[in-house]
């Protein structure tokens, strides 16, 4: 027999073999199987889950499962139901200490959407980085009190997005869904529609009593899907609210503030087949969206860097920048035909509120080819960069924006040990492939292991592109924006952390941004499209927005 309480109602039923599937995955939650009919606590897919309330009994009598169903069996479906009425059990709370947040959300996180887990790794929740007893933490944490996991009393703990408190002190179920997407060695964790339900053991919580939430990821809801969401949900009741839907998604998301979410952490105790008890429910810090390729605040005039390049004089606008002069070593090491000029004539300028970097086929200091290479004086470390560029597209050329160290931290080389971050390499020769990639000890041209990754822009050398880098002290990523309308920018690379040394990680430091057109070696290749000289890379701005303070 099972037992499904709605309020004081309670439905009996026998099951034989089922399967529990996530009806908007198809991925298995939960198999149960016997020779002999078992009890079965199917409730679980009901209660606490499919009302978000915070009151003593968090079961709707109106909702049906949204999210689970039964599908497979290895009998055919035989119940009979019993209707009795039955009170809830009182459960003893008073030995009971409270949760606490110990490591909050950060306060901006990117948005993840569903088509990205098609190609694409998923992009959790992060926290505040803290430290405690040698640990870190750098995604959600509760601090769980041990008499939560420490006695024959079963505790949940359940993990619910929502909206911001209204003035008229409203929270809804937020659009935005939430999801698991490895649960890893949690004990039992059951995933919903409206939140996450995690069983609350020794074995998940650590030496700190800890619980981290290191896999939750917040699926977002566009805006032509919020025009089907209809009314929002109340996270007091788990019910519908009448006339919630705004007659544009547009002003949904401004009423209800859809931008900012918050984390809600609701304890339960069970205290009998389908029958539980709420302790007690805190919330996060508020997380506000930060769009892909959103425009950036200015922070202050020190901290953000910011160049327009808007003047009609021909160095004032390139004075944030110097001049990387010469051959380098072997030609850069890849055998490059170009001298580096500080020429603001011909290779480097600001033309039409752009800097031109132009190559140009001309006879210099024993070169076949003059160009520029320009460094940032700034350096650099965790935050985000903007550069909008327009590439060149005669076979031969190499143009790329790479962020190299300032100092020599690490190891006995400047180069790899130090890292490398290539936000955008492009090769004439292949005028439609944009490669992003990282260079570390131990994975680099010279290992044959760089991690790199490439995307197609048909029209990259036509029309001008937005390529964006956001790096924090745990990951890399690069990005793409196609076009300017886009919402959403193409992500080419991630490169995370891990927990590993410097050998894998050196981007600790502080690095400086350079950019470049180079002709011909190694990577541009050594057939060159001399009639189609001089040929230039233009670029309208470069930003810069450091990660504030509470995302270092």
């Amino acid at each position: 027999m099972s037992s499904l309480i709605m309020d004081d109602l309670i439905m009996e039923y026998d099951l034989c073999d089922y399967s529990v599937i996530d009806a908007s995955t198809g991925v298995q939650q939960l198999s149960l199987k016997s020779a002999e009919t078992k009890m079965v606590e199917l409730a679980l897919s009901q209660s606490p889950l499919s009302s978000p309330g915070v009151g003593d009994s968090p079961i709707s009598d109106t909702e049906s499962p949204d999210s689970f169903a039964v599908i497979s069996h290895s009998n055919s479906l035989n119940s009979e139901y019993i209707l009795s009425c039955r009170k809830q059990q009182n459960s003893n709370i008073q030995n009971l200490r409270n949760i606490e947040i110990f490591a909050q959300p950060q306060s901006t996180q990117r948005p993840c959407y569903a088509s990205d887990f098609s190609d694409k790794p998923p992009r959790y929740i992060r926290g505040v980085r803290k430290e405690l007893n040698g640990k870190t933490y750098k995604h959600p944490a509760v601090r769980i009190p041990d008499t939560y996991f420490n006695s024959n009393r079963i505790f949940y703990i359940r993990v619910t997005l929502t909206t911001v408190e209204l003035e008229d002190g409203r929270r809804y179920i937020h659009p935005n869904s939430l999801e698991i997407v490895n649960r890893g060695s949690r004990s039992e964790v059951l995933s919903y529609s409206k939140g996450i339900l995690y069983r609350i053991t020794g074995n998940d919580v650590d030496s700190n009593e800890i619980m981290i939430f290191d896999n939750l990821v917040a699926i977002k809801c566009k805006q032509r899907q919020l025009e089907d969401y209809g009314d929002l949900i109340s996270f007091q009741t788990g019910k519908r609210c009448p006339n919630t839907a705004a007659k544009t998604p547009k002003q949904m998301i401004a009423d209800y503030q859809l931008q900012k979410s918050q984390l809600a952490f609701s304890v339960f105790e069970r205290v009998g087949q389908g029958q539980w008890q709420h302790i007690e429910t805190i919330f996060s810090d508020v997380m506000q969206e930060e769009k892909e390729g959103q425009n950036m605040r200015t922070i202050s005039a020190k901290s953000v860097f910011y160049d327009k390049f808007r003047s009609t004089n021909k160095t004032s606008d390139v004075n944030q920048w110097e001049f990387v002069q010469g051959t380098g070593e072997n030609g850069w090491g890849t055998g490059q035909k170009q001298y580096y000029t500080v020429n603001v004539d011909k290779n480097a300028r600001c033309e039409n509120g752009r800097v031109i970097i132009e190559a140009r086929k001309e006879n210099y200091k024993g070169c076949e080819y003059t160009s520029a290479r320009l460094r940032s004086k700034q350096s650099f470390r965790y935050g985000r960069f903007e550069i909008r560029a327009k590439l060149p597209s005669i076979k031969g050329t190499w143009s790329s924006f790479v962020l190299r160290p300032a100092v020599h931290t690490y190891g006995h080389a400047m180069w790899p040990d130090n890292g490398e971050i290539n936000l955008m390499s492009h090769l004439g020769r292949d005028p439609t492939t944009i490669r992003s990639s990282v260079c570390t000890k131990s994975s680099n041209p010279l290992q044959n292991n760089t991690p790199f990754n490439t995307t197609k822009i048909l029209d990259a050398t036509i029309h001008f592109k937005t390529y964006t880098l956001i790096w924090s002290p745990d990951e890399i990523e690069m990005f793409v924006r196609l076009n300017d309308g886009d919402k959403d920018d193409r992500r080419i690379l991630i490169w995370e952390k891990q927990d590993r040394d410097w050998q894998f990680w050196p981007f600790d430091q502080e690095f400086h941004l350079e950019i470049f057109l180079a002709v011909g070696g190694d990577d541009a290749g050594n057939e060159i499209d001399d009639h189609q000289f001089p040929e230039r890379l233009e670029i309208e701005y470069v930003r810069f927005k450091p990660m504030g303070e509470d995302e270092d």
